[in-house]
């Protein structure tokens, strides 16, 4: 990486922590891509931009909003589809995904005056980050990372056999709470700091990517956060010498792995 970029502050934080973010994100983004709920992750960030918008309008923390509004609906989706079996998640997913949005721009049209940093919020600038941004991505990844470290062989387990898993006895339903609370959490938190596009990008496509090569899960736990933070740092340095937008660029190179992936897959089936 050329030290030119180092010697700016805002890019310092910027790699900092969208690094850190961008790796918890795509730990969190295999168990997402491997439970096949890629929709779930979309759908969080517009339970977040409602959060958001509740927190303005009953001024509280927009982000501690957001975050309580994204865990409650997340785990409603999880308790209707325990009740309700058979509706198709996605189909519930589409529902409330649906329904925050118009409600959080209900919500925005209930707010007085233009709210400029209403929309910071929502679509966030990794760039503009403060340093109590980059403590508040290191405090999530750190909670991540331990979270996964207590929780990974009961989350596998249902992952990739529920019925085997609940015979075992393992609680199916309990740790399915857990971890949509814990998705939920982190990715509405993870917007105040890399905004609402590049949150549900850096939950899916690093992970879907891992996925194209990977032979083991431990392969594509370590692949995901690999593409997740090169995708970061490539982004920012090629958004800086090209003057174009960080998160649209870190997205596009996140893409760009999962292509190289899928061809280097279809390569060696041959």
């Amino acid at each position: 990486m050329n030290i030119e970029i180092l010697q700016f502050a805002f890019m310092q934080r910027a790699l900092v922590a969208g690094v850190l973010t961008g790796g918890a994100l795509s730990l969190l983004g295999v168990f997402v891509v491997l439970r096949k709920s890629a929709f779930f992750g979309d759908a969080v960030a517009h339970f977040a931009f409602a959060g958001v918008a509740l927190g303005f309008l009953l001024a509280v923390h927009p982000i501690a909003a957001a975050v309580a509004v994204s865990v409650v609906l997340a785990l409603s989706i999880g308790y209707i589809q325990q009740r309700a079996p058979a509706q198709a998640t996605d189909t519930l997913i589409g529902i409330f995904f649906s329904g925050a949005a118009a409600f959080g721009i209900f919500l925005i049209g209930l707010l007085r005056g233009y709210r400029a940093d209403l929309f910071q919020f929502l679509f966030g600038d990794i760039i503009a980050i403060a340093y109590a941004d980059v403590l508040f991505a290191l405090a999530i990844s750190a909670a991540v990372l331990l979270i996964f470290v207590l929780l990974w062989r009961p989350l596998f387990k249902i992952t990739f056999n529920r019925e085997v898993a609940q015979v075992s006895g393992v609680p199916v339903a309990l740790y399915d709470y857990l971890f949509l609370a814990l998705l939920a959490a982190v990715t509405a938190v993870s917007i105040k700091i890399i905004g609402i596009i590049l949150v549900p990008a850096l939950l899916v496509v690093p992970a879907a990517a891992a996925k194209n090569i990977s032979k083991s899960f431990r392969q594509m736990v370590v692949y995901a956060c690999a593409f997740g933070v090169a995708s970061v740092i490539a982004g920012l340095v090629g958004s800086f010498y090209l003057n174009t937008a960080a998160g649209a660029t870190v997205v596009l190179v996140s893409i760009l792995f999962f292509a190289v992936t899928l061809m280097a897959r279809r390569i060696s089936s041959h």
